[in-house]
């Protein structure tokens, strides 16, 4: 590797890593270390590798099935359903368990359509003008038409009676009784590809190697399901800290189109506890879900009763006796009641369903003692470099789940950027819904494409290549710990005026950053052991998502939902009514393009400007003005 001067204090870094054992530099440990907390950042210190060894001997785990799903949260398990009652035999692997990986725990929301009792067209005009008119369509048609049955398959499981932290035994038990093969706590680093240039398998590895080696897995398959969600900066406030952008590197590899990538979450946090994602814990008391239209505000947290028409406690919701029956006709529009600074949605109705009980789950332990704990006021940022759910991942233009620009892999989920929520998530429930839909779609596609295609034959060479790169960094001498890269990156790109307010020169600079980070830094990087080459390629696949979200950024010369260019704060649904689309060309290099949504999405004739976009940006008058336009 490149030689590259030691910080002054490594030394002091190399004895502390030989001191715990051979570990390395953990966040605990960076903290003890001075020099090594804001120094390390400008200068890197390189470590030498106390754990390295060949990985040549490495145990292999080869299996084989019609259906490779990866990830078990909504989108993965309703797949496996789908995909048995098909006939396929399903292999599914996680990254953890069953449940429990990226932010399927924490999915306590229900919002499925109701035909008998909500409008269909004030749906989607609610959602386009909430998302800014780049949601898809026909993905909203599909959630429209099928969200309800979701809800009534989720009751069926079980999952409705489960709190969120039990969920995973629901769904354990769905998986096994449908006979899925489970292969868990697995890192999938890349696909495979058969001599045609067809997905036709995986590897990964097995990374707690506290007792044994590490082990790679090769798994073969007709086609795969990307399942495995979206990803973040690992920051703090919010529980994403384990989804790191992993399904969409690994198609992007293998030749998808990705995109999406320039919208960005903005799930909030509390001022007094940006960090303490369990303090700042808000699911627990959720009424949101069947009971609010889209785009219409959330009610009150906790312990607010609706139109008469739920009672609240402890988490519980459950239908007044006394309340207005479903399905009464209310007032058209929306009504809403302003209660001190917030506000209610009184609806056109409930769900049709008698002697309703949603539990929608809490923390899996009692609160902390302190339960006047004072949160402040909230904030934004603490899902720093998280797309909108269903709005950014891998790429599909005829609505059967495949990866557009490689044969044989679907996707669903958060790993699919259907564009369902377009540039801003528009009201809660429709990720977990969403997810599920597109899970059970994939499958039914991906079944039919299994039925008529052969199993791949995949050359050892190329498995061969991708594990000798999965490996490496166990097998560097020398180099930097992931743990640093990670925070390199983390500085770099969650500034808010990086991720949120744009402008070309900042982004370009960070740029610049990010791609001597992925050619200079991520190839160099060490793992002392199984679960720091976990993070190592963690580390590579967000560093990538950077260089597409800057790229994507850069690229989008307008302002839309989460998008925000100083320099460009309008819309301009001319130019830019159109997905951005990011792919791997011939060279290696990452190519952008414009993807152009259909006429008839463009926002309504009969709505002014002011009206089809109702938040303006700073300084979006006067620059409109500027250009001749009213």
């Amino acid at each position: 590797m490149t030689e590259t001067p030691k910080e002054p204090n490594s030394e002091e870094a190399e004895r502390l890593a030989q001191s715990t054992g051979g570990h390395g530099i953990s966040r605990r440990d960076l903290a003890k270390i001075g020099a090594l907390t804001a120094g390390a950042l400008a200068v890197p210190t390189v470590l030498r590798n106390v754990g390295v060894q060949s990985m040549a001997d490495a145990p292999r785990g080869t299996h084989e099935a019609d259906l490779i799903i990866i990830g078990s949260g909504f989108a993965g398990v309703f797949a496996a359903l789908e995909a048995r009652s098909h006939g396929q035999k399903v292999i599914m692997l996680d990254k953890g368990t069953v449940g429990w990986s990226g932010l399927s725990p924490w999915a306590s929301d229900s919002r499925p359509f109701d035909p008998s009792i909500y409008d269909r067209s004030e749906w989607i005009k609610n959602l386009s003008i909430n998302t800014e008119w780049v949601n898809d369509r026909v993905w909203t048609d599909i959630f429209l038409d099928e969200s309800l049955d979701i809800f009534y398959k989720l009751r069926e499981m079980g999952a409705h009676e489960a709190k969120a932290f039990e969920r995973s035994d629901v769904f354990r038990e769905a998986l096994e009784n449908a006979d899925v093969q489970l292969i868990e706590r697995t890192m999938v680093t890349s696909l495979l590809k058969d001599k045609s240039g067809k997905v036709g398998g995986l590897l990964g590895f097995t990374y707690d190697d506290s007792n044994q080696p590490c082990e790679a897995v090769v798994v073969k398959g007709k086609a795969v399901i990307n399942c495995m969600g979206a990803g973040g900066y690992k920051s703090p406030g919010f529980p994403n800290w384990g989804q790191t952008f992993d399904g969409d590197a690994i198609s992007y590899d293998a030749g998808a189109n990705i995109t999406g990538k320039e919208f960005h979450d903005t799930h909030q946090t509390f001022s007094n506890i940006p960090a303490a994602s369990y303090d700042g814990w808000i699911f627990a008391q959720s009424v949101t879900g069947a009971y609010i239209m889209a785009g219409a505000p959330d009610p009150v947290k906790g312990g607010l009763n609706i139109e008469s028409a739920v009672l609240v406690s402890g988490g519980k919701v459950v239908r007044d006796p006394n309340a207005t029956p479903a399905g009464t006709p209310r007032p058209e529009g929306p009504n809403l009641e302003a209660i001190g600074n917030r506000s209610k949605y009184e609806g056109k109705g409930f769900l049709t369903e008698d002697n309703l009980t949603i539990d929608w789950g809490g923390p899996p332990e009692d609160p902390p003692p302190d339960g006047n704990l004072d949160r402040g006021f909230r904030v934004g940022g603490s899902t720093a470099g998280m797309g909108v759910h269903k709005g950014e991942g891998v790429f599909n233009s005829d609505y059967t789940c495949r990866a557009n620009g490689v044969e044989g892999l679907f996707a669903a989920g958060d790993s699919l950027a259907s564009m369902l929520c377009g540039s801003s998530y528009p009201a809660r429930g429709f990720s977990s819904y969403g997810s599920a839909i597109q899970g059970r779609r994939a499958a039914k596609f991906a079944s039919e494409y299994a039925a008529i295609t052969p199993m791949p034959q995949i050359n050892q060479a190329e498995i061969d290549d991708k594990m000798s790169a999965m490996w490496a960094p166990r097998e560097n001498e020398n180099g930097f710990s992931p743990d640093w890269v990670t925070n390199l990156l983390r500085n770099t790109m969650t500034p808010y005026h990086i991720l949120y307010v744009k402008e070309p020169r900042r982004l370009e600079g960070a740029l610049a950053s990010i791609e001597y980070m992925r050619k200079s830094i991520v190839p160099n990087m060490i793992a002392r052991d199984g679960h720091e080459l976990r993070l190592a390629h963690e580390a590579a696949n967000m560093v990538l998502n950077a260089e597409m979200k800057l790229r994507a950024g850069l690229f989008r010369e307008e302002s839309r939902g989460t998008h925000f260019r100083e320099d460009i704060p309008a819309r301009d649904d001319d130019e830019w009514h159109c997905l951005v689309l990011l792919k791997k060309d011939e060279n290696g290099d990452m190519g952008l393009s414009k993807h152009m949504l259909p006429e008839e999405w463009k926002p309504f004739s009969n709505l002014t400007y002011r009206e089809a976009y109702p938040r303006p940006y700073p300084g979006e008058d006067e620059y409109r003005a500027s250009k001749g336009k009213a």
